[in-house]
C-alpha cells in the first residue's frame, strides 16, 4: 500500500523532521533578528544558521561514517562551542566566511548524489536547489555591495528580502532532494509528486513486511 505519510512515521523520518524544525527555527529567529536589529537577536539568527548546516553535514556524511558516534558527538560540540563563541564575540566577515566554508563542505556530497540519481524529477529538484541558491547570493551581494546606489533608483528590488524568500525555497528543494535519496537508499521506491501542481513533494511505497 502507497504510504500518503511519507516520511512523517516515527522510524522513517527522524533525520528529515528534525531538518525542517531547524529551518522553522532558523525562519523564527530570523524575523526576530530583523524586526529588532540588536545583537542578542543577532546570535539568535546566525547561531541557528550554522546549527542547521552542522545537520546538513551530519545527514550527508553519516551513511558512509564507520564510527557512528563520533560525527554526531563532534558536530553537537563543535555547535555548542560556536554558541558560546558568538555569545561573547561578533565575528562580522569572520561569520560569513565560516557559513561559506560550512555550505562548501555539503556540495561534494550533494554532487554525488546528483550523479546516482537517475530520476528527472529529482534531478530537477537538484537544479532547482542550486539555482535558488546562486540567485540568492547575487540578491545577497548586489545590495551588500550597492545599496547606496540601488536606493536611488524609483524602484528598489529589495535584495535581501529576495535573498530570504529565495533561500526558504533553497532549503525546501534541498531538504525534499534529501528525502528522495535516502528514500532511494532504502529501496522505498521513491516519487517526486507535485501538491497544487507547484510544490514538490516525496511520496514512497515502502516494501511489505515479510
Amino acid at each position: 500500500m502507497e504510504d500518503l505519510s511519507s516520511f512523517w512515521g516515527p522510524v522513517t523520518s527522524t533525520h528529515e523532521c528534525v531538518l525542517h524544525l531547524s529551518n522553522m527555527i532558523l525562519g523564527i529567529g530570523s524575523m526576530i533578528y530583523h524586526a529588532t536589529l540588536q545583537r542578542l537577536q543577532q546570535q539568535g539568527d546566525e547561531t541557528p544558521m550554522v546549527w542547521e548546516m552542522l545537520l546538513y553535514i551530519y545527514i550527508l556524511y553519516s551513511p558512509d561514517w564507520h564510527y557512528r558516534s563520533t560525527m554526531p558527538t563532534f558536530l553537537f560540540l563543535y555547535g555548542a562551542a560556536f554558541a558560546v563563541a558568538h555569545s561573547q564575540v561578533r565575528f562580522n566577515l569572520g561569520f560569513k566566511v565560516h557559513y561559506a566554508l560550512l555550505c562548501l563542505l555539503c556540495i561534494p556530497r550533494m554532487y554525488k548524489y546528483y550523479i546516482h540519481t537517475q530520476d528527472r524529477a529529482a534531478k530537477r529538484l537538484a537544479k532547482l536547489y542550486v539555482a535558488t541558491l546562486v540567485t540568492a547570493t547575487i540578491c545577497w551581494l548586489a545590495d551588500r555591495l550597492f545599496c547606496k546606489h540601488i536606493s536611488l533608483w524609483h524602484f528598489n528590488p529589495q535584495g535581501h528580502a529576495l535573498w530570504h524568500v529565495l533561500m526558504g525555497f533553497n532549503s525546501y528543494f534541498a531538504n525534499t532532494f534529501l528525502m528522495f535519496c535516502r528514500a532511494q537508499q532504502r529501496g522505498w521506491n521513491p516519487k517526486v509528486e507535485h501538491f497544487l501542481g507547484m510544490f514538490p513533494y516525496v511520496d514512497v511505497k515502502k516494501p511489505k513486511a515479510q
